[in-house]
């Protein structure tokens, strides 16, 4: 009995020990490491500095998204459970976004409480959305999970305001907003519903519902509002024929 008392008070010490040594590591070692290994994933910053436990970079840009300055602090506690977690803050000329980001040992990344404000060209390249569409995109979640990045979990809203387009004829169409989850989300898909927000030029109704095969549908039926701009309600006279409400079936499907 005495012997198995050893022996665990042995690994106690030993993991605190392990513990110890992990923080010594990632306080003292210097942000750039960490950002040259991201540099071969295809993710390039301007400048860094700080350390990994504590650091922070400029002009942050992977792939199409270009969020500007990060800053982040690793949190302690949850490395006792296995998993990485650090409060991340970015800082734009006209946009920022806060939350706390996990990774478990399966490589589900979570975000939680996110509160996010960012421009569309910095989330999905410039221009905005196909045919120059651009706009705010603002992000109020308690949970956001994904999974080999593709989402599976989602608890919050996503409103995007101010939407203008196309690039040829810019015009304002006003807000609109997807809440997770919507009724029917289950393990294979995650379900939001989206609607319009007051002041918007078109009525919108409908769902965007992301399988976790990662093939994606949005499913709505749209209707122009009276402050609608003339090139949108000619441009709805190719969605099909308009039901006794006015609104025409709009569908984009596809996958990642």
């Amino acid at each position: 009995m005495q012997a198995t008392m050893l022996t665990k008070e042995r690994i106690k010490w030993a993991f605190v020990l392990f513990l110890a040594y992990l923080l010594f590591l990632l306080a003292n070692i210097p942000a750039s490491s960490l950002i040259k290994h991201l540099a071969t994933r295809g993710i390039s910053v301007n400048s860094s500095s700080g350390s990994v436990w504590h650091g922070q970079v400029t002009g942050f840009h992977a792939g199409v998204l270009n969020l500007g300055n990060i800053e982040w602090r690793v949190r302690f506690l949850p490395m006792l459970a296995g998993k990485l977690a650090a409060d991340v803050s970015v800082k734009q000329s006209d946009g920022y976004a806060q939350g706390r980001v996990t990774l478990n040992i399966l490589g589900t990344l979570q975000i939680s409480e996110l509160n996010a404000s960012l421009p569309l060209q910095t989330l999905i390249g410039n221009g905005g959305l196909p045919g120059g569409w651009t706009g705010t995109a603002q992000a109020k979640f308690s949970e956001l999970s994904f999974k080999r990045n593709w989402p599976i979990s989602a608890h919050g809203t996503l409103d995007v305001i101010d939407l203008t387009g196309p690039s040829q004829q810019p015009s304002n169409i006003g807000a609109y907003r997807l809440s997770f989850p919507a009724s029917g989300s289950n393990d294979t898909t995650l379900i939001g519903d989206l609607k319009d927000l007051d002041g918007a030029s078109i009525g919108v109704t409908g769902q965007l519902k992301l399988a976790t095969d990662r093939n994606y549908l949005l499913d709505t039926q749209v209707s122009p509002r009276a402050n609608a701009p003339a090139s949108i309600i000619s441009g709805m006279q190719y969605l099909g024929a308009a039901d006794a409400q006015g609104r025409r079936p709009f569908s984009i499907s596809g996958s990642f």
